[in-house]
């Protein structure tokens, strides 16, 4: 009976007492500053990853997280005797999760962590970047296709955006090879803002999206353009994105069917040609899949990229282009657990086949090993 008491008038203590505590978070009118004023005084809670812009990052959101046993209160529900009053039994027994099994150690943040390398430009690009050189004693040769994209933050975004992990990005990219019968030699650079539209897990899907200002080069046939896209990809969890990457618990798979609009200035042309704008869009796929198990470190990938100019202005040629990879990688990172560590080297055996007027790939049909690199 003491105990009861005991208890009773702790948990009395303990209502009255928080309204005290939250008194001068109530007067504030502003939300987010209201927010911050209770994280001040009862800690902040877990939130989703904040880098929501990366592709990768955003679709891994989408998964949901395990609950832990020790986490889930079981309650009984409260008696009442004749006159109405509560009886001992009425009080919720709850089992709190040890601090120390609950506690997530957060790695400090640092410069580097905002920097991705990639096979491409932007938060969209998924796939790792690719270097191949061989050296002979007449010639060498080399293949890179790399992006390094800066994630730069939400300052200056609408409040909207951010909450859909809209960020600032910008990126630099490469797209060589020496090697193939017809060789091509391309640059770039991007500056744009991207995140997701819809949320995947009230709407049942998301659209991973970009739009940026850009500028490239060939140095192969002497052309440079600048211009502005926009580029998304469907995220569809538990059917086209499902699992995690390199996990021995069982096989996951990534599919993103995607699409984009364009609007290039083409400043310097090839001979014949007239400077001016050209207007198209372009569609396509990308396909991963890791069969997990005793081959978590296997991922088995393919891709379908098509373009095409719709409107060109009076002394331009339209462009066209078809794209198609697929072939197999082989993980060197001790990330079995399906965690991504900051630097993924892997050795990839790819076809490729066909054309991307949009990267400056000319037409090539050959098989490639390669070593492949992805970090963050």
């Amino acid at each position: 009976m003491r105990t009861l008491l005991f208890s009773a008038a702790i948990a009395f203590f303990a209502v009255n007492i928080s309204p005290a505590f939250a008194a001068p978070c109530q007067s504030i009118v502003n939300n987010k500053a209201r927010l911050a004023c209770y994280d001040e005084l009862f800690g902040r809670p877990e939130t989703a990853p904040e880098d929501a812009a990366d592709l990768a990052n955003a679709a891994q959101a989408t998964q949901p997280a395990a609950t832990a046993a020790s986490t889930v209160a079981t309650a009984k529900p409260t008696e009442q005797n004749a006159s109405g009053a509560a009886t001992a039994s009425g009080v919720a027994m709850a089992k709190p999760a040890p601090a120390e099994a609950s506690a997530v150690a957060v790695p400090p943040h640092h410069f580097w962590n905002d920097f991705a390398l990639r096979d491409g430009p932007g938060p969209n690009a998924t796939n790792p970047a690719v270097l191949a050189i061989t050296h002979g004693s007449d010639n060498s040769s080399s293949l890179v296709q790399a992006g390094l994209t800066w994630r730069m933050g939400k300052r200056f975004l609408p409040d909207t955006l951010t909450d859909w992990g809209w960020r600032w990005y910008s990126a630099i990219w490469m797209n060589m090879n020496t090697a193939s019968d017809n060789p091509y030699n391309s640059r770039g650079a991007q500056l744009g803002a991207a995140g997701t539209l819809f949320d995947a897990k009230k709407d049942g899907f998301a659209l991973g999206s970009s739009i940026n200002v850009n500028v490239k080069e060939d140095a192969q046939n002497d052309t440079l353009s600048q211009g502005l896209a926009f580029d998304t990809r469907l995220i569809l969890p538990d059917l086209l994105v499902v699992g995690k990457p390199y996990d021995s618990g069982g096989p996951s798979w990534f599919v993103y069917p995607l699409g984009g609009v364009y609007v290039d200035h083409l400043a310097r042309v090839e001979a014949g040609q007239s400077p001016g704008t050209a207007t198209g869009g372009y569609a396509g796929m990308t396909a991963d899949y890791y069969p997990g198990g005793y081959l978590w470190r296997l991922k088995f990938h393919a891709s379908y990229l098509t373009g095409r100019d719709l409107v060109t202005t009076s002394g331009l040629n339209r462009r066209s282009s078809h794209l198609t990879r697929f072939g197999v990688d082989y993980s060197l990172a001790p990330n079995k657990d399906g965690s991504r560590p900051m630097v993924m080297p892997s050795i990839s055996l790819e076809r490729i086949v066909g054309d991307n007027f949009m990267d400056g790939t000319a037409y090539t049909a050959e098989t490639v090993l390669s070593l492949k690199l992805l970090t963050n």
